[in-house]
């Protein structure tokens, strides 16, 4: 991807609603070749394994929901008054 239309789709995607963007990511992994689709599944039933193994060894930090979305919203607020830094 050139960086003129990575710029382009970073502008566009800023202006989207979370649905919206919800429906455009969905979108472009449905236009993924299966074969990679596949390796994404693969992928993320790896790391399910993985972070289950931790969790069953008590090597997890585990939390409650209401202090993981505490930890969101934190990180959030700090992202939003942190000015972009975007890669040359």
């Amino acid at each position: 991807m050139t960086v003129a239309l990575k710029k382009k789709a970073d502008a566009l995607v800023a202006r989207l609603k979370p649905e919206e963007r919800v429906e455009l990511a969905d979108m472009l992994y449905a236009s993924i070749p299966q074969k990679y689709q596949h390796m994404v599944g693969k992928a993320w039933d790896n790391e399910i394994d993985r972070r289950l193994d931790e969790y069953e060894a008590g090597r997890a930090e585990v939390l409650t929901s209401a202090e993981s979305f505490a930890r969101a919203r934190k990180v959030l607020l700090e992202a939003r008054r942190t000015p972009l830094r975007r890669k040359p």
